[in-house]
């Protein structure tokens, strides 16, 4: 066969494709529509505004505009719980004793370096001393007990923020599993004394800086009780009485001895107008308080104030100096003196 005949086939066969060809892609026009033309005159839609009820700050990863060197966990484990929210449950901070053998640990919450110091405070506690430290790794080592025995504490961050975990074992390979368990029960009990006392500090505070409730719209009155006795029945509870009756005492007719809020009384020495003038001693008024034997002298200038819980009301009743009960007229203007400033 003729090379050159062969060549001139092969070219008519290769046109013949490209003819066929082009007579398909028209076929596809009339199912798919050509819209190269429309897509070159097409234009760019405006930015979507933002509706008023969502702000732009809400789009946005908050997380990302985070700056305070917090991960990923750290960020998610501080976020709000949902459920903690509806059923109002706070966190607890208390220590817990978390796992089993080797996994036994102690989960605190606090600061690091409040944490490390009260470990430190906990050995001497016990009388060992640390042998070394290393607040950076988190270990500490002490020096033999009365036993010979070493202990070693580790402390990892917690699962949570400003949480860890406390562990106790052996320094050295002579592991006794029962003296680290009983161990670690005195630091968790050692850790648990110290965030109750520091509660009860930060509560009591909180009470002295609370401002005085001054008693107002209030029903005082004086009723009769067995064996001639008189009482003021108030319409408070113990805390508002007990402030009211501390602010009345401060004032020119008292001189207070002493207070117990515990057991409900004011130990006070009433200088009733009416006794000062029958003793008929102008020099009487200004010497009372300073005279270690005025109690011997006059007894019956002093009184204890005591503050009774009656149901929703509070009960006032006077005793004198021996916490006899007394229905002295000195006692009675006492109490009146007591109703009159309450409901001023």
């Amino acid at each position: 066969m003729n090379v050159n005949r062969i060549k001139q086939t092969a070219v008519a066969i290769v046109l013949a494709s490209i003819v066929s060809g082009c007579s398909s892609i028209a076929a596809l026009d009339d199912i798919v529509e050509d819209n190269s033309q429309k897509y070159q005159k097409a234009t760019v839609l405006p930015p979507l505004d933002v509706p008023p009820d969502l702000s732009a700050s809400r789009i946005n990863d908050e997380f990302a505009d985070k700056d305070d060197g917090s991960n990923y966990t750290e960020y998610a484990n501080s976020a709000e719980d949902p459920l903690a929210a509806k059923y109002n449950v706070a966190p607890s901070t208390k220590p817990a004793l978390i796992g089993e053998g080797t996994l036994r640990h102690l989960v605190v919450y606090g600061q690091s370096d409040e944490i490390w110091q009260r470990m430190i405070a906990f050995w001497g506690s016990n009388e060992i001393a640390v042998n070394r430290q290393d607040q950076t790794i988190g270990l500490m080592d002490t020096v033999e007990d009365a036993d010979g025995y070493a202990y070693r504490t580790r402390v990892e961050a917690g699962d949570v923020p400003k949480t860890f975990k406390m562990y106790i074992s052996a320094a050295n390979f002579n592991a006794d599993e029962q003296k680290n368990e009983g161990k670690l029960r005195q630091l968790a009990d050692y850790m648990g004394t110290i965030q109750r006392q520091e509660r009860q500090q930060q509560a009591s505070v909180q009470q002295q800086n609370k401002p005085l409730t001054v008693i107002t719209d209030i029903n005082a009155v004086i009723v009769d009780e067995a064996s001639d006795h008189q009482a003021l029945k108030v319409d408070r509870n113990f805390e508002q009485v007990w402030r009211g009756i501390g602010r009345i005492i401060d004032s020119k007719y008292f001189v207070v001895q002493d207070r117990e809020r515990d057991k409900g009384v004011y130990f006070v020495q009433y200088l009733d107008p009416f006794v000062l003038a029958k003793a008929g001693d102008d020099s009487m008024l200004s010497s009372l308080a300073f005279w270690q034997d005025e109690m011997d002298k006059t007894p019956e200038l002093f009184y204890y104030i005591k503050l009774i819980t009656d149901e929703d009301d509070t009960k006032v009743i006077i005793k004198d100096i021996d916490q006899v009960r007394t229905s002295s007229a000195s006692a009675r203007r006492l109490l009146r003196l007591i109703q009159e400033e309450l409901v001023r």
